[in-house]
């Protein structure tokens, strides 16, 4: 996958400065043309890399998955019937390969957990010095909510997606997004303070 962050910069220009038209680009690399993905890399990379270090932590993996997730979408290209769906499925390949990392590694995501809890001030022990406390506690309960939960809550609250967004990224229906996301918020709130009322002693 070194030949998209390579190639990215010299092909960047390849459209001579015209407005991004996505479509366009998708349709050329389904036809095998590489310098329309080098673009369409150059355009999206940077937030799906966010994503899957939100998804799977910032130790450098969210940046492995990024290649991991253009490379996928590079070779299942032919397949997407639609070239306007092109950044919906592309955040869907990112999403079954966090899922599948998370599953595998265990690891804990780190997320801005105050957009994701309606209550955060409630959340978090007094004092400054337990900052990083707040943080660890969070990073648990969050990896302890149902992955359905977290992934709509992360997409949400993280990521700013609508719900219509997120519903077709996850291929689901959209009143099943506005659901998750309510009960992803108060497993989040009940399981953090449970972790921290049995010093972090709770069964996942």
């Amino acid at each position: 996958m070194a030949q998209w962050t390579e190639r990215a910069s010299s092909s960047d220009n390849e459209d001579g400065g015209q407005v991004f038209d996505m479509e366009r680009l998708v349709t050329r690399a389904q036809q095998g043309d590489e310098q329309a993905f080098n673009v369409l890399y150059r355009h999206y990379s940077n937030a799906i890399n966010t994503y899957l270090n939100n998804m799977v932590g910032g130790d450098g993996s969210g940046s492995e998955l990024t290649q991991e997730t253009f490379y996928k979408a590079w070779s299942s290209l032919p397949q997407l019937r639609s070239p306007g769906a092109f950044k919906h499925w592309l955040y869907r390949i990112a999403t079954n390969l966090a899922y599948d990392y998370q599953k595998h590694q265990h690891l804990l995501p780190t997320v801005a957990f105050d957009r994701c809890s309606d209550d955060y001030s409630s959340m978090q022990v007094e004092g400054p010095e337990n900052n990083y406390e707040n943080a660890e506690l969070l990073r648990e309960a969050l990896a302890l909510i149902p992955y359905k939960y977290r992934i709509c809550l992360i997409l949400y609250c993280v990521e700013g997606c609508s719900p219509p967004e997120i519903a077709e990224q996850l291929n689901i229906k959209e009143s099943c997004v506005s659901k998750y996301v309510s009960r992803g918020r108060k497993s989040l709130q009940t399981i953090y303070m449970q972790l921290h009322s049995k010093g972090r002693r709770i069964d996942a």
